[in-house]
């Protein structure tokens, strides 16, 4: 069945993007440079992964709602999945584990074990201190992507009297766990993943498509500008939040609900109407991927290059933080780049078996 294709949702991931490469900014200026980069406003840019989570769990449902207890769709759907993170995935895993080793680049790389190696290639749970250090940083993040696409496969696989069982325990585990009512145990990696709160934003985002498609959709009200207006302001109210620290919450229940909100009216807005989209916030969006697993590495090594050749330049807080936005758009437009020139020939090469949307 085709979907229409939702720009409002690709610009909202392209923004989301842009706050992780914000965020990462401030970060990997504190490491190589001991100085906050725009005076550590955009720490909460690191939402821009709970809005990433909410989205994934929604377009699974979105997209793929019409498979669930359908097993001879199971192969399709995780074709589909596979192709659409790990080929760009292992070419730039690949091409910084050989900067690491060729170019004496990272020490640590050579300190780790075959099955670290392993474990990073199939994004299975690895110590997030090991990924930074040895792999790929941001890669944590879609380790809880695979494990979504594992727990909604068995829905497409199994029938539903055996998976829904298996579901609700899992989703009790999470629940159980977010609330304080079970302590997991703290060497068990696996387990700490498989029950960790994260989960909940995937499944905000399969019950937020869930209500858009039997309810929203139906319905005579118009709800989408309240819905984006509410997401909007409560987003605002996380992030301030955040930085101020007024009220110790999680981010599942401050940025995880207004990015289900947000992204519900969005889509109900651009069911019911063409919007035009500036191509430049499309581009973004659609980069987003490769934007989101690169700019680590150009940020990084464009503020050491730049400490080697002008340690002094630095100096001037004025100037760092100029500097730090003329680095982070660089980071973006590269990321666009790969996007270009690597991420898009991939999509292309495997279509139709990846999901476009």
């Amino acid at each position: 069945m085709s979907q229409k294709r939702l720009n409002l949702i690709q610009v909202f991931r392209g923004l989301a993007a842009m706050l992780i490469v914000l965020a990462h900014t401030d970060l990997i200026f504190n490491q190589n440079l001991n100085q906050d980069f725009l005076f550590k406003i955009f720490t909460f840019g690191g939402s821009g992964v709970d809005f990433f989570f909410v989205l994934s769990g929604f377009i699974i449902f979105y997209v793929h709602r019409y498979e669930i207890g359908k097993p001879n769709k199971l192969k399709s759907f995780l074709l589909k999945r596979i192709t659409r993170i790990y080929p760009l995935y292992w070419i730039i895993l690949l091409s910084k584990i050989s900067a690491s080793l060729f170019f004496a680049y990272n020490s640590d790389i050579s300190q780790r074990s075959m099955g670290e190696f392993v474990k990073a290639f199939l994004l299975f749970p690895l110590d997030r201190h090991i990924l930074s250090t040895s792999f790929l940083g941001v890669s944590w993040t879609l380790t809880f992507e695979v494990l979504f696409y594992i727990l909604f496969a068995l829905l497409i696989g199994l029938k539903p009297k055996l998976a829904r069982p298996i579901i609700m325990t899992w989703l009790l585990g999470v629940t159980l766990n977010f609330i304080g009512v079970i302590e997991l145990p703290a060497n068990n990696l696996f387990i700490q993943y498989l029950f960790a709160d994260y989960n909940l934003e995937f499944v905000m985002g399969f019950l937020a498509a869930y209500v858009l498609l039997n309810f929203l959709l139906k319905s005579k009200i118009n709800w989408e500008m309240l819905l984006i207006s509410l997401g909007a302001f409560m987003y605002t109210l996380s992030a301030i939040n955040y930085f101020y620290k007024f009220i110790e919450t999680s981010p599942v229940m401050t940025f995880g609900i207004s990015s289900t909100l947000l992204i519900l009216g969005a889509t109900l807005l651009e069911l019911k109407k063409t919007i035009n989209i500036p191509h430049l916030l499309l581009y973004i969006g659609n980069a987003s991927y490769s934007i989101f697993l690169m700019h680590g590495f150009f940020i990084n090594n464009m503020t050491k290059i730049l400490k080697k050749l002008l340690p002094d330049i630095f100096g001037s807080i004025f100037i760092l933080n100029i500097l730090g936005i003329i680095i982070a758009i660089i980071s973006i437009i590269c990321g666009y780049i790969i996007y270009a020139y690597l991420e898009k020939p991939l999509l292309s090469i495997f279509k139709p078996k990846v999901a476009t949307i």
